[in-house]
């Protein structure tokens, strides 16, 4: 499981208004949740990942789904040497 919230809680001149508790100011605020998995394959140095996550109770903001596709893979210069046979 996965998920992330965020929101705005400053007006865009950067300052809090006084004594409002963050909840109640009226800016930008998202939140979503979802799943993640991911694949490692250390023999072979690479590993792949992907992520859903959607959107849910948006305001001052488009509503939307996040995918993500992620992948790596580590070069080996130089490479190492294979270990000797017995």
């Amino acid at each position: 499981m996965t998920g992330y919230d965020q929101w705005q809680v400053t007006p865009n001149g950067g300052f809090l208004r006084p004594a409002v508790p963050a909840r109640l100011v009226p800016f930008y605020s998202v939140h979503a949740v979802g799943f993640q998995t991911n694949y490692i394959a250390p023999v072979k140095s690479f590993s792949l990942s992907f992520k859903y996550e959607n959107e849910y109770r948006a305001l001052a903001r488009p509503q939307g789904r996040e995918i993500i596709f992620g992948g790596t893979y580590t070069f080996r210069i130089p490479k190492p040497a294979p270990p000797p046979k017995p």
